[in-house]
Formats: C-alpha cells, structure tokens, sequence
C-alpha cells in the first residue's frame, strides 16, 4: 500500500505540474493574438515611412557615409520556457563582439548566457508581453543615444539580431543609416515632393521616425517568435507528461490488482485456517 500511496501523491503532483504547463501554454497563445494585430498595424506605418522616403531620395539624393562605430542590438527573450531560444543569439552576439561592434543584448535570459560565456556586455530588461515594449523601446534609445555620442563626428552604423517567427534561424536588419531605395530609382511623380523643411533635416526626422518603427516591429516579430517556441516548448512538455501519467496511472493500477488479490488470499487462508480449526474441533 505504501508504494501505491506514492504513486497517488506522484500523480496528484503531475496534475499541478500539467495545470501550470498549460496556463504557461494558454499565456502564449494570448500574446500571439494580440501581437499579430499590433505587428500588422505597425507594418502598415513602416510601410507609409518607407514610401515616403523613396519618393524623399528620387529628387534629393541624401549623403551617404560609412559608420565609424558598428553596433548591433541582440533581442532575446526576458523570460524562460522557450527552449535554446536564446542560444543561437548570444553565439551571434559573441561574434560581432570579437570583431569589434558594440553590443547591446536585450532580454535578461539573453544576458545570462551570454554571462555564462564569460561576455561582458551591455544589456537592459527585454519585454515580457506587449505592454512592456514601450519602456524597452525608450531603454535601447538612450543605449543609442549613448552609442551615438561615442561615435566619433557622431556617425554610426547600428544593426539588429533576432530570431524568426517563421523558421530556425537568425534575422538581422540594418536599422542606422535609413535604408533607402538605390540611387537611381525613377520617382513616382513628375514633381519634386514641397518641403518645408531643408532635405537633409527631413531626412533626419523620416530616418528618426524609421528607427522608432524599426524598434517597435523587431522587439514585436521577437515577441512573436518566443511565444512560438514557447508554445512548441509548452506543448511538447505537455505530451511527455501526459505520457508519463499514462504510464504510472496503469503502474498504480496494476499495484492495485496486486493488493486486491493479495487481500483476497489472505482472506482464502484465513477462512481455510479457520475451517480445517473447527474441523479439528469437531473431531474431539
């Protein structure tokens, strides 16, 4: 009976795990809804970004320069439960490291494997649902900030890192400079966009703005990505424990038959001990 207790009380435990795996699952699925609206709606506002300084360069060709500092944001993921989500992300960000770029990891996970490679790098909080972008957004922007006034003539080339939604690997996107269409482009209109503005102050506010955007949308599509692995990682943990509970509901079963028939022979010897004494009995 002793081991069949255990048992009940393993299985009562796997139950309470299963209730927290699934609340676990049922958060993930939550955020992936509210994302895709929000990362839709910021898509469209990049897109109109992007419009406009195509139709910005086809008449006014901006200034081109080459970076003198390289920096790259690292977003990885401020909690757990998502598998080797950030693996991958601090080996990439071990690379651009040794080759000299600035790095800024995002998310506290991301930071404490990096840690665990004895990396010395600069890292903030990441988000934990969509609500948590926007005080992760001001953080990176002050890291830039920071990162722009260390550049020298204040020039410098800043990309991101971060996983994708949709496949296995690493996306990067180059964030500063503004991607522009190529020189050369034929403009939409016949006549020159009116600026009240000088062009190359314009530039700096679409190019102010893109970034703004940029951030938004990354931190989101990394979102996005970890609530994925998360509920791949949730559903599959959830598989194996139901298979184990399967496996010990039918041990506890089987513990039961032999404690039943176990009872029942014992309860057989005692009746036959019981008759062959008052045979015995009768014999006097």
């Amino acid at each position: 009976m002793s081991a069949r207790r255990k048992m009940v009380a393993r299985l009562e435990t796997y139950g309470e795990v299963r209730a927290i795996l699934a609340a676990i699952k049922n958060m993930a699925l939550a955020e992936l809804h509210r994302l895709a609206g929000l990362h839709e709606n910021q898509r469209r506002a990049m897109g109109t970004v992007e419009r406009a300084a195509a139709d910005f360069v086809a008449f006014h060709p901006p200034l081109r320069g080459d970076g003198a500092l390289q920096a790259c944001i690292v977003v990885g993921s401020e909690r757990g439960f998502c598998g080797e989500f950030n693996a991958p992300l601090a080996q990439a960000a071990s690379a651009r490291h040794a080759h000299g770029e600035r790095v800024l990891l995002v998310g506290s996970r991301l930071a404490e494997r990096a840690a665990q490679a004895d990396l010395a790098l600069d890292s903030i909080p990441g988000a934990n649902v969509t609500e948590e972008l926007a005080p992760t957004l001001e953080r990176v922007l002050a890291w830039l900030e920071r990162t722009q006034r260390e550049a020298p003539g204040g020039a410098a080339r800043v990309s991101a890192l971060l996983q994708d939604p949709d496949a296995p690997r690493l996306l990067q996107r180059t964030l500063v400079p503004l991607p522009l269409p190529a020189g050369g482009a034929a403009p939409r209109y016949a006549d020159a966009p009116r600026l009240t503005l000088p062009p190359q102050d314009l530039l700096r506010a679409l190019a102010d703005q893109a970034l703004m955007l940029s951030l938004h949308e990354l931190f989101s599509v990394s979102l996005i990505a970890e609530n994925r692995r998360r509920l791949e990682h949730m559903e599959g943990a959830l598989r194996r424990l139901d298979d184990s509970t399967a496996v010990l509901a039918r041990r506890m079963h089987a513990a039961r038959q032999e404690d039943i028939t176990q009872e029942i022979e014992v309860i057989m010897l005692s009746a036959q001990a019981l008759a062959e004494e008052a045979s015995a009995r009768a014999a006097l």
